[in-house]
């Protein structure tokens, strides 16, 4: 005998019987014939296979049979899978810093059905844990959990809202930024010193007005915007603007330091800004500012305001060994007078001082003053002779030093030297006033022309009308140089022995590469199938010099040499020994130019100037880990907006750095958070339920670290999350 169950179908519902048979013939083939001999009725799973282990065990003489466990009933599948955790921490983070609240005050709500508020922290969070585009963002946002932690349903999310919400952004930046210095003072006090450097991006497609064609920090040919940032010891963002793609970073800074200059909230607070602000113009501009400023000189000034630094301790000196050459530069230096800090740091503290160029500028004054009132071209070719005097004379390393003493660009100066290709009689008539009125180009071309030319043209232009009066750009006037003040700063030198080896390496690699290329280029030459005249050699040369601004550094010439039996032509470089010795003068030197009254020891100033890399450092998290670049937007507007919200997240990702203290990477900490899902279960009666994935140790770790353990609690989501 044994059990069999039927199924039998009524208005959708099953049924299942169960009937005891027993086989009582075998037909003509072998089939067995059937009966049944009892109807057991309707009968569940469990119950007929409790009967069916019966049966067997009766068969096999067994009073008693172990009746494995019911079949489990299968579990629930979930409907979504939703990013949880990394977003609730970014969630928290932003709450503790109160800006749900600060936005709140700044971005009304107006009459949408969804606040702006909500919206900003979405597309913050974004750039936290997936940065992309704002198109993107719309469809990222549904499979979160920030539907349900924002109480905001998916479909209002949506392109037009997001674009509407940038706008909105855009205009509260101002006061958003006026806000966060009260934010970090009132939890970690004053700040002990604020940071400032600029930086660049580029985009894809045309981009707005402000994007330039230029080249970019890294090299790229793109078109590109600048920007301008600010931010306090800890990297926390507190100021940054967008600029043109071709604003100078020395004028966008300066601007900006001025826009901060008298804040309450900046203090005494040393501000320390990039060596582009290490030109004379430009600490003059600083010193103007009352800030108490730190920044780094380009090596075009060190003999202006640090003319006792012992570079001719290590000058002719080299090893073999890059250990023994830094050891050896050390003990040199700190022989002569420089105080050793540590093994990567010796330095010069020089005090207050009161700048070579500054007397140099009060000579000229006194000079041009002969000149005859009005005539700013009669100025211009006095203080070109006598800052060529100057540089002869060895009061100045360079040209670019002795135009920057009195606050000239490179440029600006480069140009005015184009006058002393006159002769030196029209120079000395040009000094006295003969050619007051006249244009700077005119006399730019009649420099160019050989000495019996000048003349001929000297006396046909001044014998025509003048023009009207102007003073060129970049000469200061009469009046601004004999009102201005003595430039007094504070200056520090400091030397880096691996810095100083690393350049003198890099300079012989520099060489090398020099002498590989012309031994290569006059093989090449050699042959009879060589085609190239002189200009294309000249050419070919310049442009391998130029890729290590080597130009200055070597005479080329081209000559026709014996080379097996014929006539060749041949390139012979020759290295400038004395420009030589000029560059590597200062190799493994820094000085530092700061506010008169820093109250810091030189080696306190030499560790603030290196901590500057902070912000350096935001750019790196701002362009890779926020992916501040490339960007796709159209508009100012649109750019403006779209960084500050990089600027928000990156102020979470440095708090989330900080209360880490190291253990884990921001990033790292938010990969690891970010498996942790929240389970959304569809539910026939009422809202969905939802449950968020088990906790590995790594992530209790982190939230035990992060005091957030309840992030994880079912307590913490019943009264957190809005279900959609």
């Amino acid at each position: 005998m044994f059990l069999r169950r039927t199924i039998v179908t009524s208005h959708g519902r099953r049924y299942q019987y169960a009937h005891l048979v027993e086989s009582v013939r075998r037909e003509s083939d072998g089939r067995p014939v059937h009966r049944v001999i009892a109807n057991l009725g309707a009968m569940d799973d469990v119950a007929f296979d409790n009967f069916k282990t019966s049966f067997d065990a009766s068969r096999m003489g067994k009073r008693v049979a172990v009746v494995s466990s019911a079949k489990p009933t299968p579990a629930p599948k979930p409907q979504a899978n939703l990013d949880y955790l990394d977003l609730a921490l970014g969630d928290e983070l932003w709450r503790r810093w109160g800006l749900d609240v600060v936005m709140r005050d700044l971005v009304p709500r107006g009459e949408t059905e969804v606040s702006a508020v909500l919206v900003v922290e979405a597309l913050v969070l974004q750039r936290l844990v997936a940065p992309d585009s704002k198109l993107a963002a719309t469809r990222w946002f549904p499979r979160t959990a920030l539907p349900e932690l924002l109480g905001v349903a998916p479909r209002q999310v949506n392109n037009t809202r997001v674009h509407r919400v940038l706008d909105q952004l855009e205009a509260a930046t101002p006061a958003l930024m006026a806000k966060l210095p009260r934010l970090y003072r009132e939890r970690d006090g004053a700040f002990a010193w604020l940071a400032m450097d600029v930086t660049d991006t580029w985009f894809v497609g045309h981009g707005p007005e402000l994007a330039v064609r230029s080249k970019t920090k890294e090299g790229i040919v793109s078109r590109k915007i600048g920007l301008v940032f600010l931010c306090n010891q800890s990297g926390y963002p507190l100021r940054w603007e967008v600029i043109r793609g071709n604003c100078s970073d020395s004028v966008a800074m300066t601007e900006m330091a001025q826009a901060i200059s008298g804040l309450e909230w900046v203090g005494d607070a040393p501000v320390v800004f990039d060596r582009a602000m290490g030109k004379s113009a430009h600490i003059r501009a600083l010193v103007g500012t009352k800030l108490r400023f730190l920044t780094a000189l380009t090596r075009t000034e060190f003999c202006t305001y640090a003319p006792g630094l012992p570079w001719a301790e290590v000058e002719g000196l080299s090893c073999p060994d890059p250990s023994e050459l830094a050891d050896e530069a050390a003990r040199r230096l700190e022989a002569a007078g420089m105080k050793k800090v540590d093994e990567r740091l010796l330095v010069l503290d020089c005090g207050v001082v009161e700048p070579v160029e500054t007397k140099e500028a009060e000579v000229l004054d006194a000079e041009q003053a002969a000149a005859p009132a009005g005539d700013p071209l009669a100025r211009a070719m006095r203080t070109c002779r006598d800052l060529e005097q100057a540089v002869r004379d060895g009061r100045y390393g360079s040209h670019a030093a002795a135009g920057a003493a009195l606050g000239l660009q490179k440029s600006v100066f480069t140009k005015y030297r184009q006058l002393l290709g006159l002769t030196d009689e029209i120079q000395q008539e040009v000094s006295a006033g003969r050619a007051a009125g006249y244009p700077l180009a005119r006399l730019i071309r009649i420099a160019q022309l050989d000495p019996e030319a000048q003349r001929v043209a000297f006396e046909s232009l001044v014998r025509s009308a003048p023009s009207r009066k102007r003073r060129p750009i970049g000469v200061p006037s009469r009046d601004a140089t004999e009102t201005s003040a003595p430039l007094r700063v504070r200056v520090v030198g400091y030397f880096n022995p691996e810095r100083f080896v690393e350049e003198r390496k890099t300079a012989a690699q520099h060489l090398e590469r020099v002498s590989s290329f012309v031994a290569e280029l006059n093989a090449k030459l050699a042959s009879a199938r060589a085609k190239r005249g002189r200009d294309q050699i000249i050419a070919a040369i310049d442009r391998q010099l130029h890729k290590d601004d080597l130009i200055d550094a070597f005479s080329v010439s081209v000559e026709e040499q014996e080379v097996a039996g014929a006539r060749r032509l041949q390139a012979r470089v020759e290295l400038d020994e004395a420009e030589w010795r000029r560059r590597r003068r200062y190799d493994g030197f820094s000085v530092l130019v700061g506010h008169a009254e820093l109250p810091q020891s030189a080696s306190e100033l030499c560790q603030l100037y290196r901590a500057k890399d902070i912000v350096e450092k935001d750019f790196q998290v701002i362009k890779s880990v926020l992916e501040l670049r490339p960007m796709r937007h159209r508009t100012d507007l649109k750019v403006r907006a779209h960084v500050t919200l990089c600027a928000l997240a990156l102020l979470l990702e440095r708090t989330l750095r900080d209360v880490l203290g190291g253990k884990h990477s921001p990033e790292e900490a938010l990969e690891i958070l970010g498996t942790c899902k929240l389970n959304r279960y569809r539910s026939e009666r009422g809202p969905s339920v939802y449950t968020i994935t088990e906790l590995d140790d790594a992530q209790r770790a982190i939230l035990r670290k992060l005091r957030l353990p309840h992030l994880a609690d079912d307590d913490y989501l019943g009264g957190r999350i809005t279900p959609r």
